[in-house]
């Protein structure tokens, strides 16, 4: 009778035990999203980039899976987050051109997580509106501003402390609510920090720039900020392991859109749409490999909800690809779209366009006019910008393959059509091509029916 006592007690005691130890880890994983600002894949140590310093990147793609084929719903910033938040593309949520509003009534992430059980908290940068569609907690993480370096069209960047302090209130404070934590980092968005770490002679010329001193010199300063938001994510990476979330928890590294530079951001090609993506959750996501399904960022939000456990809400542009997580499935979506608006009077090219698995095609709605962007066009910023491109100008005068570079960059044709297994950079437009009939076809038809079910009648 005894020893039945004894056992009894010690099966109490073990339970007991078990369930303090499990306070503080909530059953459903929490979610940590961290949004880099302009960072192009091409720009990754883990992406085959051997001259940048991103250890963390590659820490997080060892520990989890690396996907290559990642594009985003929009190269500009304001669209490229309100689709990736509310699922769906810039012409149904409202959101068209830069630092525009969604539509009334469309829902974000934080209206589907929070029935849920789910606290959605957004740190430092958002960049979309209004407030009313995304109404989730608010955590100030910004930096102060540096009096010795004058920040033009950003904030400083993410203060790392104020996420370590919000982690360690919200274990103890709420230690059974799982968190959907999405940082917004600031970098390597413009205007970029002075370089301290590389040497601008020993970096590799991607082929849509052109090689001049002043490239090689506001490069090396990109490359500064991709190391500081690498060393943010570190940081954010050990408060997780602080506070015992770093085991329960889907981790997500990725970007807006491509970098600033030409024929990147502010274009649908894919140095403007394809962007970084490595995720590790622990004993879900298998550790180490490398996936290749075509996703886009408009799939987060519902596979946001059923990673929380709740069904992917119907009628949204997105679609989740929790399965491609969780059992490395390699192929996902057929197709991709993007749309880029006009946003005043520096981007004036506006773009749609449609890629599978290799080829991509892109409608050009206004070929009749020149490529510009800031990069072309702001003066004044010393190693920057239109400092820049004047030496681009400059060469192409008396260099015919630069000219040749600049012509693409500056004037696109109504169609284009690129082979990116043979052309990733897409410098050499095939839509004329007789042999590539078919799928100039199949492609631009994919890309008519999408504009109609999107409504877009072709915004400019």
């Amino acid at each position: 009778m005894m020893d039945r006592v004894v056992r009894s007690l010690i099966v109490m005691l073990i339970c007991v035990a078990g369930a303090i130890a499990a306070r503080g880890a909530p059953s459903r994983p929490n979610i940590v999203f961290f949004l880099a600002d302009d960072h192009g894949v091409d720009f990754v140590g883990c992406y085959g980039n051997r001259a940048v310093h991103t250890p963390n990147i590659d820490a997080l793609a060892a520990q989890g899976t690396r996907y290559d084929r990642v594009f985003a719903g929009s190269p500009t910033c304001s669209p490229s987050r309100a689709a990736m938040f509310t699922g769906l593309y810039p012409s149904r949520n409202g959101t068209m051109g830069n630092h525009t509003n969604c539509k009334p009534g469309v829902k974000c992430v934080a209206d589907y997580l929070s029935p849920l059980g789910y606290r959605t908290v957004a740190a430092n940068k958002t960049d979309v509106r209004p407030p009313s569609v995304f109404d989730w907690e608010l955590l100030p993480a910004t930096l102060p501003k540096n009096p010795n370096f004058k920040r033009l069209y950003r904030f400083e960047g993410l203060d790392t402390s104020k996420v370590d302090a919000f982690l360690a209130s919200h274990t103890k404070e709420h230690p059974d609510q799982p968190v959907c934590l999405l940082i917004g980092e600031s970098s390597p968005h413009v205007l970029w920090e002075k370089n301290r770490d590389f040497d601008p002679a020993k970096l590799p010329i991607p082929p849509f720039m052109v090689d001049t001193p002043k490239t090689r010199t506001a490069l090396a300063n990109y490359y500064q900020e991709i190391a500081t938001a690498d060393r943010h994510l570190g940081e954010v990476m050990e408060s997780l392991k602080k506070y015992r979330m770093d085991q329960n928890t889907l981790l997500i590294y990725t970007a807006d859109q491509g970098p600033e530079w030409p024929h990147c951001k502010w274009t649908c090609y894919d140095t403007g749409l394809r962007v970084p993506f490595v995720a590790r959750w622990p004993g879900v996501i298998k550790a180490g490999a490398t996936n290749g399904a075509l996703i886009s960022l408009i799939d987060l939000m519902p596979t946001f909800v059923e990673v929380a456990g709740g069904k992917a809400p119907e009628g949204l542009d997105g679609r989740s690809f929790l399965d491609v997580l969780k059992n490395g499935t390699a192929t996902y979506d057929p197709y991709v779209y993007a749309s880029h608006t006009g946003d005043g009077d520096m981007n004036v090219s506006p773009q749609r366009c449609v890629r599978d698995s290799r080829y991509k095609y892109i409608l050009n709605l206004h070929p009749e006019r020149k490529w510009t962007t800031h990069f072309t066009k702001v003066e004044g910023i010393p190693d920057s910008h239109r400092d820049v491109y004047k030496t681009w100008e400059e060469k192409a005068a008396t260099d015919p393959a630069t000219a040749k570079l600049m012509k693409t960059i500056e004037w696109h044709s109504r169609e284009e059509l690129y082979d990116t297994q043979t052309d990733p950079y897409e410098l050499n437009n095939i839509a004329g091509d007789e042999r590539m009939a078919g799928k100039l076809d199949e492609l631009r038809g994919k890309l008519k029916e999408w504009m109609e079910a999107q409504g877009d009648g072709g915004r400019d």
